[in-house]
């Protein structure tokens, strides 16, 4: 059973990055529709992890967008690619480069999380940015734990910005 779940921002710049303009977004993939948003408020310190509770839906595909405004900031499509996501009345292509591996996907059965490896690495190429840890790190850096590459939905995931 899915519970506690949350995605967290890292901001890895070397000042604050203000959050008042930021938008986390939950996209259902069987649509491309947002189902649920986080509105984030205030600023981020530099090198600060910020954890967002929020519970994700199980199902294939699904995925996340950081907005700043109308801009696509951030996105992950996971279980599959969410390339016309409709967020505000516009379209957004969640998938950053080459999409996740099908071996990374939700199995319900490993609790875990889908983080940036190394920690706040970002090369907009999510096949190469995102693993699947046992290890979770709530506001904190992310570690590596060996394991399968299967994900449970109770799990956060790791967006980066920079101010």
């Amino acid at each position: 059973v899915d519970g506690n779940g949350f995605v967290e921002i890292h901001n890895t710049g070397g000042a604050a990055a203000d959050l008042s303009n930021i938008d986390l977004v939950a996209v259902n993939g069987g649509d491309g529709l947002e189902y649920d948003r986080v509105a984030l408020t205030g600023s981020l310190a530099a090198g600060g992890y910020l954890a967002l509770a929020i519970e994700l839906q199980n199902g294939a595909p699904d995925g996340l967008a950081l907005l700043d405004g109308t801009t696509l900031v951030d996105a992950l499509s996971y279980e599959g690619a969410i390339t016309a996501a409709t967020i505000g009345g516009q379209t957004y292509n969640l998938v950053e480069g080459t999409a996740l591996p099908a071996s990374v996907e939700d199995s319900n059965t490993v609790a875990g999380s889908l983080i940036r490896n190394p920690n706040g690495k970002d090369t907009n190429d999510a096949a190469a940015d995102w693993a699947f840890t046992t290890s979770v790190t709530r506001e904190a850096a992310n570690v590596l734990t060996p394991t399968r590459s299967i994900c449970s939905m109770s799990a956060s995931y790791c967006m980066p910005i920079t101010s």
